[in-house]
């Protein structure tokens, strides 16, 4: 399941402005993990001017990763922590960043002079306890004899298919043809 979450400035930014800001960016998010969410970055400047970046939590991170993640010893980078650095560019710069999400183009917020809105912080982070919520609900079932199995013991040798490959899709049972 993905969603994303999208930023961008409200005004234009100067080239040189935009990459002290991605410089500082890349500061801000080093030491954590970034399993739950992924961490604030920004693609190439709109034609408008605006700084313009997006980010996904991860609602259900693969188990590779989170045994990654916990050998590294680090903290988990979160929605939360995604709004605080944001927060943190929109004081250090004097940029305001507003927001939208895949089912609403928004703006749905803004962070102003570092400080984002009460409405903003509580649907962003609504959207960040997604992921622990199903995280939580998964290991009940899989700690509970008799609970759901997990998706991957369900699934035999033949029903794996290469997880890389956007153009799989689900299996197709096949129906023969009815006959009158």
């Amino acid at each position: 399941m993905g969603f994303t979450i999208n930023y961008q400035s409200t005004r234009r930014i100067s080239a040189a402005r935009a990459n002290a800001i991605r410089r500082a960016t890349t500061t801000l998010i080093e030491g954590r993990t970034w399993l739950s969410c992924e961490p604030v970055g920004f693609f190439q400047d709109q034609k408008d001017g605006r700084l313009f970046g997006r980010s996904k939590p991860n609602f259900q991170p693969h188990p590779d990763d989170v045994a990654a993640a916990a050998r590294e010893s680090l903290p988990d980078g979160t929605v939360h922590d995604l709004i605080e650095i944001l927060c943190k560019l929109s004081s250090d710069y004097e940029v305001e960043w507003e927001f939208s999400h895949d089912h609403d183009p928004g703006p749905i917020g803004f962070i102003r002079d570092g400080v984002c809105e009460p409405r903003l912080r509580d649907q962003l982070e609504a959207l960040g306890d997604v992921g622990s919520i199903l995280r939580d609900m998964m290991g009940e079932f899989e700690a509970h004899p008799g609970g759901l199995p997990s998706p991957d013991s369900a699934r035999s040798e033949r029903d794996i298919v290469d997880e890389d490959d956007d153009d799989a899709g689900p299996s197709v049972l096949p129906f023969r043809p009815k006959r009158d």
